[in-house]
């Protein structure tokens, strides 16, 4: 081979090499130590995070995370999902973090890593319209009852036998099928169904607590940023020092 061909020869791979890294760069997502912060979030469930009428993605969960990147002195980005893509897309490494009122559980956490409950005690409650009184779980056998496909309530009324388990992605869903009688009943965590038996009226509504749960809220992380659990968990022990989270708290109602 003479000098010119060796040296063209030398230039492609050169010039391949240089492409390869390129490309390998540029399909890595982002990292922790950039100035973003990419949060998932379902922005379906008020007061946790909800789509607001300025089109803005907004709620409890939604101000504790931008309090908590604003504390690491990074900036905040909102990918709004459905809750079943949450957990994916954490995996892979294109969201690395989920606020949206999750609730840590042995199966998620094989998945996900979450960082200690920052709201706790609410319990799973069972709401029907108010000519169909229940005294116990066990009236819902052979009924059709409304989850919200991913919840708690989901995990908890799919252990219970003869209940007809219809899942719906939303608490708007599942109001509107319940007061159109479409379902016997809508179970759900408190704090999630609050704000629609509030605008729609309590009086409308039998409620029932189901004794022995209580759903925990908590942030996750991706496993691919596990170097941010060390950062975020003392912001979340500082605010709840602080007060914040209990200011944040009484600002959503909850």
């Amino acid at each position: 081979m003479n000098t010119k061909n060796i040296a063209l020869l030398t230039l492609c791979l050169a010039g391949g090499f240089a492409l390869y890294k390129f490309n390998a760069k540029k399909a890595e997502p982002a990292h922790a130590n950039n100035d973003t912060i990419i949060v998932g979030t379902n922005a379906e469930f008020p007061p946790f995070t909800f789509i607001n009428e300025d089109n803005e993605i907004v709620g409890f969960d939604i101000d504790i995370a931008k309090e908590v990147i604003k504390r690491m002195g990074k900036t905040i980005e909102i990918k709004d999902r459905s809750f079943d893509m949450l957990i994916p897309e954490a995996q892979n490494g294109s969201i690395q973090i989920i606020a949206a009122g999750m609730t840590a559980t042995p199966e998620r956490a094989q998945q996900i890593i979450f960082t200690q409950p920052y709201l706790k005690g609410d319990p799973l409650v069972i709401i029907t319209l108010k000519k169909n009184l229940i005294s116990t779980i066990s009236d819902l056998t052979n009924h059709e009852v409304i989850v919200n496909e991913g919840y708690t309530s989901d995990t908890y009324m799919s252990g219970q036998p003869g209940v007809i388990i219809k899942r719906l992605p939303s608490p708007a869903e599942s109001f509107l099928d319940l007061q159109t009688e479409k379902s016997f009943a809508y179970v759900s965590a408190f704090n999630a169904a609050k704000p629609f038996i509030d605008k729609i009226g309590q009086d409308q509504f039998n409620i029932f607590t189901i004794d022995g749960t209580n759903e925990n809220t908590a942030m996750a992380i991706s496993k691919q940023y596990p170097e941010l659990l060390p950062i975020i968990q003392p912001i979340l022990d500082a605010m709840e020092v602080d007060g914040t989270i209990a200011l944040l708290k009484k600002k959503w109602g909850i």
